[in-house]
């Protein structure tokens, strides 16, 4: 298979075998300065029937189902998931659970890459009555071959959590491999990190598998050394169009072209309503949005809002959903609304009826997981009390009864902002 120079080091990433330094081993200087060949290694061989590219993909309610996903080169006939709440490793056996993915079928690949690039096989496991705050220990088979043994945890049904949240990691892909470096030390450190809010454009071409597969190996990096892995809960940016977005996710689609919106009930009390800033406000997903925020906010100690143009931007224009999505969100006191797309890091003031106001929203963002950065418009009344800068970067969501606490961290370790909101009185 010839690759163009860009996407070179993706075939070797197929053809080595794993690496020993995960991200937790390393420091925030190695992490930074970590080799890509090496960071290549310790991606999995998509060959044969081999599990590669896993995945857990949140929504709906995170405290009690899960979808478990893997990729193959070759399509296989059995696909199962070997779970339970025991760890015991590799024999599979010994797991309470036994599910066959019952969703398999081959990635869509377009004619002008068919030429030169193979697809692969998705395989969907949702798994749904799982006990809320429980881990739940796996192993991937697909017709005879086994990944390592992995985990993740469900959300609890409530108490404290934290999130990791960014989106734009599609264009940089050295730099998207050392965020995910980044992720993992996050995650191993604070173990009550539970999963990753990613706010669009995974790649720069949203049909393009030769793409979405180099993120999908790169999502590896994500995983812990004992085998945890980072849930996704994701969002579709401008750049993943076409139908792959579903395909790798598991997604079911809200119209015929392509649209999508949905809610997480994280915990009892928090609720994220996300959004599709590529379809019109207008219409079908306004009424959505109006219900979902009217039946979720009694309910809510945290609500927020999550979709990729930004509405309050320090780059570009405001999406042309604003005029829809903003007075809802203030008719219905959304605590915080992630946005991504701008290429920067962004936090305003609390905004209501377009001015600043201590009962306002607050709009965090604007990507940083990987993708260059630009440089944002700082003498934006909105941005002056708040803060804008660039640099690589994720953002931790830590919620508790109390406080919602907002920190951006960067590449290198240190955290360069933070923000404390307290609950509203409903």
């Amino acid at each position: 298979m010839k690759l163009p120079k860009k996407y070179k080091w993706i075939g070797a990433a197929f053809a080595l075998g794993a690496s020993a330094l995960p991200a937790t081993d390393r420091s925030d200087e190695q992490i930074v300065n970590a080799d890509f060949k090496e960071l290549v290694e310790e991606m999995t061989p998509l060959s044969g029937t081999n599990p590669a590219h896993w995945r857990v993909v949140w929504s709906g309610d995170t405290s009690t189902s899960a979808t478990i996903s893997w990729s193959t080169a070759e399509n296989g006939k059995k696909h199962v998931v070997h779970y339970g709440t025991k760890n015991v490793g590799s024999d599979t056996e010994k797991y309470e659970f036994h599910a066959e993915a019952p969703k398999n079928g081959p990635y869509s690949i377009t004619e002008k890459e068919a030429k030169d690039t193979k697809t692969a096989f998705f395989h969907h496991c949702p798994l749904t009555g799982l006990t809320p705050g429980t881990n739940y220990y796996f192993v991937l088979e697909s017709d005879g071959k086994f990944s390592k043994p992995l985990y993740f945890k469900t959300a609890p049904k409530s108490g404290d959590f934290k999130l990791l949240t960014g989106g734009d990691s599609r264009s940089g892909i050295a730099s998207r491999c050392l965020m995910n470096l980044r992720m993992a030390k996050e995650f191993s450190e604070k173990p009550e990190i539970l999963a990753l809010v990613h706010g669009g454009d995974y790649i720069v071409s949203g049909r393009s598998w030769r793409q979405w597969r180099s993120w999908l190996s790169n999502h590896e990096l994500t995983t812990l050394s004992d085998g945890r892995v980072l849930p996704v809960i994701p969002t579709r940016g401008n750049h993943d169009g076409g139908p792959l977005f579903f395909e790798i996710f598991n997604l079911e689609k809200n119209r015929a072209d392509l649209s999508f919106w949905h809610s997480i009930q994280v915990t009892d009390d928090v609720n994220i309503v996300t959004l599709d800033t590529n379809y019109s406000a207008k219409g079908a997903q306004e009424e959505w949005l109006e219900k979902q925020l009217s039946k979720l906010r009694p309910k809510s100690r945290w609500l927020l809002t999550n979709y990729h143009r930004p509405l309050y931007p320090a780059v570009k224009s405001p999406a042309g959903q604003t005029s829809v999505f903003v007075p809802l969100f203030e008719k219905y006191n959304v605590d915080l609304s992630l946005e991504s797309d701008g290429h920067c890091i962004k936090r305003t003031v609390p905004i209501r009826d377009g001015k600043e106001d201590p009962t306002g929203i607050v709009y965090v963002g604007e990507g940083g997981l990987g993708v260059g950065q630009r440089t944002p418009k700082t003498d934006l009344w909105y941005l002056k009390g708040g803060y804008a800068g660039r640099g690589h970067h994720v953002m931790q969501l830590s919620f508790s009864k109390d406080a919602l606490e907002v920190e951006t961290i960067m590449l290198e370790g240190n955290t360069i902002d933070k923000v404390t909101l307290k609950p509203r009185s409903h």
